[in-house]
């Protein structure tokens, strides 16, 4: 009796390899090269099972593909590299990523622009105007950033062989299904986008706040903050941005991982919660220009301080229930298989 590698699951491994390899092909190749590549990896499994007497299918499967070599690398050596910006791959996630932050993101923002032009008493023009260019800044801001990610995701397989002297490829790679890669890209690509968007945000209310005084603009945070703070929340922006794509690169959720997503969670979350428990947060001249009853203090910052703790637990949470879903569905090594 035979052991199976670990990543070997109920759908056998060469058809996981050909769906990765077909995928990122041409409509019009993917049948003709399906049946190619499957022809030739039945060919070279039997000659394995041939030359090896009691290698279970398993067993040969798995080296066939060893031999075969990364997917993508395949998928390169059959079409060539991507020519467009955003392959037919992606492109469909592309464009559902892009209508949801679009959704998410344009609408708040209008409306914060608005009720802050209003608070100012602008005119019905210039309240229009105003929230046009919003729409537009936050259309084109999101559109690039976007497009950026899934520019440089669409390429990162093709440059796989960089990877090389760290870790060979095998077939422990594979997706477990196309779905579940999909899913994957689409939840690196929306938290890229947000992180990139919340970074940019925190700059552009420094240097282009909607909120005016006097004929000055004035920042929504404490400049002070500058100095101390904002810096560190900005990391803190970079590492969950690098934490996302080595949880994608790294197939999916594992114990470590939603261990390291609680870390990094709170090293984002903390100094946000203290200067809005500590009434830091917010720049005191802006907010005396727009709250002239005082009504955002006190209660509203331990509100606001709420729905940031709030978040970071509904996303701790959510790390450690996919971790253990995904980690239920590894069969254990050792698990035995049947000699065919």
């Amino acid at each position: 009796m035979t052991t199976q590698p670990a990543s070997y699951a109920s759908e056998r491994l060469p058809d996981r390899y050909i769906r990765d390899v077909t995928r990122r092909l041409p409509e019009d190749q993917r049948a003709d090269i399906s049946a190619e590549l499957g022809a030739s990896i039945a060919d070279r499994v039997e000659s394995m099972r041939r030359e090896r007497p009691g290698t279970s299918l398993a067993q040969a499967e798995y080296a066939a593909l060893v031999e075969l070599g990364d997917p993508v690398r395949l998928a390169a050596a059959y079409s060539g590299r991507v020519a467009q910006l955003i392959g037919p791959e992606v492109y469909p996630v592309y464009v559902r990523v892009l209508r949801a932050m679009l959704w998410v993101a344009v609408p708040p923002a209008v409306t914060l622009t608005t009720l802050a032009d209003i608070s100012r008493g602008e005119s019905t023009g210039a309240l229009v105007g105003g929230a046009v260019w919003m729409a537009l800044t936050v259309v084109v801001q999101i559109v690039f950033w976007i497009t950026v990610v899934f520019a440089l995701v669409e390429r990162g397989g093709e440059s796989r062989d960089l990877q090389g002297s760290v870790a060979a490829w095998t077939p422990d790679h594979l997706p477990d299904s196309l779905g579940e890669s999909r899913g994957s890209l689409m939840d690196m690509a929306a938290n890229l986008t947000w992180f990139g968007f919340l970074g940019a945000a925190i700059v552009w209310q420094q240097l282009s706040s909607p909120v005016t005084a006097g004929g000055e603009r004035m920042p929504l945070l404490d400049p002070h903050l500058w100095s101390t703070w904002l810096p560190v929340v900005l990391v803190t922006v970079i590492v969950s941005m690098a934490f996302e794509v080595v949880r994608c690169r790294a197939g999916g959720w594992s114990r470590t991982l939603a261990a390291v997503n609680v870390v990094v969670g709170a090293l984002f979350t903390a100094p946000l919660v203290y200067l809005a428990v500590a009434e830091r947060l917010f720049n005191p001249a802006m907010l005396a220009a727009v709250d002239d009853d005082g009504a955002f203090s006190g209660g509203s910052s331990w509100i606001l301080a709420f729905l940031l703790l709030l978040v970071w637990v509904w996303n701790s949470v959510e790390g450690w229930r996919k971790a253990r879903s995904e980690q239920s569905r590894i069969p254990s090594v050792g698990a035995p298989v049947t000699n065919h």
